[in-house]
């Protein structure tokens, strides 16, 4: 394990403690290894109580949490790019429907120990939200040597401890329990290979002690 493709979930942007302990592992790597990427959270919905359509709400979330993952890092010493990933054209959709990953341009950033990029791409010049599953296994497939990872549902300080929790298993057979415990709907939806941890255990990357892998 080197660099990572690390998703944080709907359900984790919206919980305090889980960004925090996130926050706090990041602290702990010494340079950039991977990259971090986010969609919305229940913010879109609060957003679409004042009266905003969905759309511009959802877009209007990813943005406003994109600053306010930056400015968390920050407070814990962290130096992050936090970029929507339409921007520099750095993410795009083509005419046939698949995405585009601009390697220049991903290239051509600062070497800065953290890289936060958003679910909205370029689509014909406009910022579009993508589903985060599709871009993360998307982007997993064009970082070299990378991990997809993402990060468990269950808080407990003795998740992965214990061989009930820390395995290998199969997407087509999780146990419904296991799921039940660790993954949110959203991360139901990934099909490729993944690491599954707990940001405290993050902290350790590249050499994971305690973890599951899901393929």
């Amino acid at each position: 394990m080197k660099n990572y493709v690390a998703f944080l979930d709907f359900q984790h942007l919206d919980h305090p403690v889980f960004l925090k302990s996130f926050a706090q592992s990041l602290s702990q790597h010494k340079n950039r290894q991977g990259i971090i990427i986010h969609g919305d959270s229940e913010y879109t919905n609060r957003l679409m109580q004042t009266g905003m359509m969905r759309e511009d709400a959802r877009k209007r979330a990813i943005m406003d949490l994109n600053r306010r993952l930056v400015a968390l890092f920050a407070d814990h010493g962290i130096s992050t790019i936090g970029l929507q990933s339409y921007q520099k054209e750095l993410i795009s959709r083509q005419e046939d429907g698949t995405l585009k990953l601009n390697h220049d341009a991903l290239q051509s950033l600062p070497e800065t120990p953290m890289l936060l990029l958003s679910s909205l791409i370029n689509d014909g010049g406009k910022p579009t939200y993508v589903d985060p599953i599709e871009l993360i296994q998307f982007l997993n497939k064009e970082i070299s040597d990378s991990e997809l990872v993402l990060f468990s549902q269950h808080q407990g300080s003795d998740i992965f401890k214990s061989n009930d929790d820390s395995m290998t298993l199969n997407w087509g057979k999780i146990p419904s329990e296991y799921a039940e415990k660790h993954l949110s709907e959203e991360q139901l939806k990934v099909t490729d290979r993944v690491i599954l941890t707990t940001p405290m255990q993050f902290s350790e990357w590249p050499r994971l002690k305690n973890h599951s892998v899901i393929e």
